[in-house]
């Protein structure tokens, strides 16, 4: 099953949640009716005029519409309120709901760090964002989780015995396991859960507050005669609620069991597919076993989570949400006996001491790595690499070529990245200079590297740009580019985006009134030169792509409108011409590149048009793309995979290709891995 087919699972997999939450609350309906009906009958019968035989009439509408309507209003408006609560936050605001507290990019602890690395490797191995990372720095368990409800806000999380008990190896496993989970969007999925379990039990919770309410008035009634009877009342209403909320947390315990144990089956087996290691997971498995915490996880808030947790988080039971842990080591080692040695965490600390070089206790300050000051100190090191070719510059130079690949192919690792990929990503990774991946790693130099990315080789155009940050930039930001000037041409072309993705986290910790300026400022240097080349649009449309919704500045993704190329015609014809236009400087070649494209998109009564240079502009692509965005995803397969035939006509891609089909893809909600990386690196 390929990314797009897993993207539409999801969504029946949602739709199929929505059903069992439909179902949930129409037997709670009823129970919240015929209680009250059956515990009045039992009223009259004991304590009602001897002479009147009570009757058992099921049947009261104006009891039912008023039940009905109080159960929805409740149910529904408490899922409803607590999934936008938790949209409006992203992952970010789960992992803090469990006691999470943020990894900052340009921390020193050696563990933290070790973390923070395997999470780059995997985000651009993926082709998205690097995301925040969490730890919750109070659970000794072997746990993690992914939350998000797309890869812009999606967040990473683990546990302070994972980071600190696992061994690389182990991690990353763990990692690939939760990136599965990001780009299967259960991430997602996993927080419409969390809101409708809420929606669910608040009838137990509103029970439990009457009782109290009720315990509270026993002691403080007057001494009325009627008093007695309404605090009866009270309490035979709390009572109801309760035990129709503890049937929820039932029907929510069955829901979460029914949806997760597939997903994480699948999470399991998209991690080995990812590491080509299934050693690795099954080591942290087998540690999970073996130690006395397991997997246990001790926040109150643990239970509302419960699904979305790497390991059981709550325990063994007849509802876990995860599938036996020895059953999933065997899966990864068919040899395991089912015996899981017993460890402690001081055992694993000196595992990692011994072969890792970890410290035995956590200690601030070893290995810092160089600040800000450390490197404005030593400007000459700011971007030295000796792999690094090429020039930020946009003057028209040789570009460098890849390798052609077949368009099925590249179409087929979207969402679905594979060792090759992680591999790549480390050596991108580790040619980017080391100075400019501290600036990354920093609010300050994150900015920094944008506009450096963003300056042109001209001159002229270039001072123009250096006033407008120097007018709207805040001093140190304006400082430190200055300082990086005299590299300018040292970052190789290839770099670009890559660098982009691990500059994400730090400029999400940007404040409000920053992130409007940075914008603005972005903006102000692509206009400089009164026209945008292929890098400026695809840098804006792939970071603000990401940024905005964490600022609030776009709405969350909308459902699939359409289900097939019909209706979308003229922004298909739009892509393909654009493609087309900007990746084969020959009008003549570019049409029978758009000819191409357009045969290998299933849609045989469908007419696309070859649109005029002047109908390709970008404001154009840019509404295109958001009507395109409308889309099942089996509709963007067919767009994708006919946009990199366009692109590889002439059996080659250049660099500004890549960074254009990234844009595409980005917008799509569609990862790119690292397929085409320059051979020069």
């Amino acid at each position: 099953m390929d990314f797009f087919a897993r993207q539409d699972d999801a969504r029946r997999k949602t739709s199929l949640l929505l059903f069992y939450f439909c179902l949930a609350v129409a037997i709670t309906i009823l129970l919240v009716y015929f209680l009250p009906v059956l515990g009045w009958y039992s009223y009259q019968s004991n304590y009602g005029p001897r002479e009147i035989r009570p009757t058992l009439t099921w049947w009261h509408p104006d009891l039912f519409a008023l039940v009905c309507g109080g159960t929805l209003l409740v149910v529904a408006g408490g899922a409803t309120f607590k999934i936008a609560s938790l949209q409006r936050g992203g992952g970010a605001s789960v992992a803090e709901m469990l006691g999470g507290r943020p990894i900052q990019p340009g921390t020193d602890d050696f563990f933290e760090k070790r973390l923070r690395n395997i999470v780059e490797e995997m985000a651009i191995a993926s082709g998205i964002p690097v995301p925040p990372v969490y730890v919750l720095e109070r659970e000794r368990g072997i746990n993690a989780f992914a939350a998000g409800f797309t890869h812009s806000d999606a967040v990473v999380a683990v546990t302070y015995g994972t980071m600190t008990g696992l061994t690389r190896e182990e991690l990353q496993g763990v990692i690939a396991h939760e990136f599965s989970h990001i780009l299967n969007n259960d991430t997602q999925m996993n927080i419409t859960l969390m809101g409708i379990i809420h929606g669910l039990i608040i009838i137990g919770l509103t029970g439990r507050i009457i009782l109290e309410f009720a315990g509270r008035g026993t002691r403080v009634r007057s001494s009325k005669n009627d008093s007695g009877q309404v605090i009866v009342f009270i309490i035979a209403a709390g009572i109801i609620l309760w035990i129709v909320g503890s049937c929820g947390m039932l029907f929510a315990k069955l829901i979460k069991s029914a949806i997760s144990r597939s997903r994480e089956r699948l999470a399991d087996a998209s991690a080995v597919q990812f590491t080509r290691n299934p050693a690795g997971l099954a080591g942290a498995l087998k540690k999970i076993g073996g130690l006395s915490y397991g997997s246990l996880i001790s926040s109150p808030n643990a239970e509302q989570a419960s699904h979305m947790f790497f390991g059981n988080g709550m325990g063994g039971s007849l509802f876990s949400t995860h599938p036996p842990l020895a059953e999933r080591v065997q899966w990864l080692e068919p040899t395991f006996d089912g015996n899981f040695p017993v460890v402690t965490p001081k055992d694993l600390r000196q595992q990692l001491a011994r072969f890792e070089g970890a410290p035995l206790e956590t200690e601030k300050g070893k290995g810092k790595e160089p600040g800000l000051a450390d490197l404005l100190a030593h400007p000459d090191e700011l971007f030295a690499a000796a792999t690094v070719l090429g020039s930020v510059g946009r003057t028209p130079s040789a570009k460098p070529e890849f390798k052609p690949n077949d368009p099925e192919t590249l179409i087929d690792s979207i969402g679905a990245p594979m060792e090759h990929h992680a591999d790549e990503a480390r050596r991108l990774i580790a040619a980017i200079p080391e100075a400019a991946k501290q600036y990354a790693r920093d609010p300050y130099g994150a900015r920094m590297l944008v506009y450096f990315l963003l300056l042109d080789s001209e001159a002229t155009i270039r001072n123009k740009q250096m006033a407008i940050i120097k007018g709207m930039a805040e001093p140190p930001v304006f400082q430190t580019l200055e300082t990086a000037l005299p590299n300018l041409g040292k970052i190789h072309h290839g770099m670009r985006l890559p660098i982009i993705d691990l500059a994400i986290p730090a400029l999400r910790l940007l404040s409000p009134m920053q992130y409007v300026t940075f914008r603005t400022i972005v903006k102000a240097l692509i206009d400089a030169d009164e026209q945008t080349d292929v890098f400026e649009y695809a840098l804006q449309r792939v970071l603000f792509h990401h940024l905005a919704p964490v600022f609030g500045g776009t709405p969350k993704p909308k459902p699939a409108n359409y289900y097939a190329i019909r209706g979308l015609e003229k922004e298909t014809s739009l892509v393909l011409s654009v493609l087309a236009r900007k990746g084969h400087g020959n009008p003549a070649i570019a049409k029978v590149a758009f000819q191409a494209a357009v045969e290998k998109i299933a849609a045989p009564n469908a007419i696309f048009e070859f649109m005029s240079e002047d109908a390709c502009t970008w404001k154009q692509l840019d509404a295109a793309l958001d009507k395109l965005n409308e889309g099942s995803f089996k509709v963007k397969k067919w767009l994708l995979g006919a946009a990199l035939t366009c692109l590889m006509h002439d059996r080659t891609i250049t660099v500004e290709e890549v960074e254009l089909f990234r844009a595409l893809a980005d917008s799509l909600g569609c990862p790119v891995p690292p397929w085409v990386v320059p051979a020069t690196l």
